[in-house]
């Protein structure tokens, strides 16, 4: 082999190496943001989500990484510890410099450990991870938010007002002239089902009347609910449902979430059932006026490159809440409830790609 040639291919690999060096370099500077998730990605409140946050961050220079704690398949409290446990290990290995936190299981297992207070900071040597949170159904205190100065977030807080005006529209023609609306309220026991059934009993539901809210371990439970509410009841509301075990003995076996729907919906004849997540619809149920995950995601991912782009302090960034909501709506169901729903709600499930079960 001659010089010439020897030398080419010494340069080539220099050449190589450099601008593997330099890829590296890039990417170790580009600020590290750590997607931590309660949940998985086989419920659609996750990809919503990520659809909001992905708008935001899709194209920005960073380095994003995602994980699942995947508690909602897995309520019990060891693998719940367990999951915090190995988002704390991620956290400490890979040392994002900023962290959008996705509902509550998150910040109590994980990311609360991270929150640090003016005075705290003061001894830290380096600047604390920031913090996002984001789908919070409690208040920030009990993570320690609230004092927190790397903290701020977006609430997730289900639209009550909406749902209410729902009951005006559609179920108030169906009550004899004279009589109050009965609004009943059934749900799971999971953590997030009761700091939403907080907002659910203090809500301000006049002219109407919340006269049964309950929340249940088993599908037995769950039944004998559905039942009371079909005879003292005008409508029965439902947020979560899918922490509902199939019997007392084993806490782990929980129902199939279709199945659960279905047989809610075959055994309310008198009355409608309304959801608040949008997958009481994608579960086979009638109609959901639900919190809307774009926006969660969306929010988040704004704070954050706040943060990250413009410097601010997350102190600085006001705390914000739910500001709109979701229509689905299941036609077959409508039609077979005999649901007189305005054509508004139609047309705006139509508009989201959220309206199921139309006749081909």
């Amino acid at each position: 082999m001659s010089f010439k040639s020897k030398l080419v291919k010494v340069l080539m690999a220099l050449f190589i190496i450099g601008a593997l060096v330099a890829f590296i370099g890039t990417n170790l500077a580009k600020p590290r943001i750590l997607v931590l998730h309660s949940y998985d990605l086989d419920y659609s409140w996750v990809r919503d989500v990520n659809v909001g946050l992905n708008r935001v961050l899709r194209g920005k220079p960073y380095n994003v990484r995602w994980h699942y704690m995947d508690t909602k398949r897995n309520p019990s409290n060891d693998f719940r510890e367990r999951a915090g446990l190995l988002a704390r290990r991620i956290i400490g290995d890979w040392k994002p410099d900023l962290i959008i936190a996705v509902d509550d299981d998150a910040q109590k297992y994980a990311v609360m450990y991270y929150a640090v207070t003016p005075s705290e900071a003061k001894k830290l040597a380096k600047k604390p991870v920031q913090i996002v949170f984001v789908g919070l159904n409690g208040e920030p205190k009990p993570y320690g938010y609230d004092l927190a100065m790397n903290a701020t977030g977006i609430l997730e807080r289900k639209q009550w007002t909406a749902v209410k005006n729902l009951i005006g529209d559609a179920v108030r023609p169906r009550v004899p002239a004279g009589r109050e609306v009965r609004i009943a309220y059934v749900g799971d026991s999971s953590g997030s089902v009761k700091e939403d059934t907080k907002f659910i009993d203090s809500f301000d539901w006049s002219p109407y009347k919340l006269v049964r809210s309950k929340l249940v371990s088993t599908y037995d439970e769950w039944k004998a609910e559905v039942a009371r509410a079909n005879n003292e009841a005008d409508v029965l509301l439902t947020t979560n449902y899918r922490r509902i075990q199939e019997t007392a003995a084993d806490a782990k076996r929980m129902v199939e979430p279709a199945d659960l729907v279905k047989w809610t919906e075959d055994n309310t004849p008198k009355i409608p059932v309304i959801g608040t997540n949008g997958f009481y619809v994608e579960d086979g149920g009638m109609i959901a006026i639900a919190t809307s995950p774009f926006e969660q995601g969306e929010v988040g991912a704004r704070m954050a490159v706040d943060i990250l782009d413009r410097g601010r302090d997350p102190k600085t960034i006001p705390v914000q809440s739910t500001q709109e909501f979701i229509v689905y709506m299941r036609a077959d169901r409508v039609r077979q409830n005999n649901f007189p729903v305005p054509r508004v709600y139609e047309s705006f499930a139509r508009a989201m790609n959220n309206y199921y079960g139309e006749e081909p």
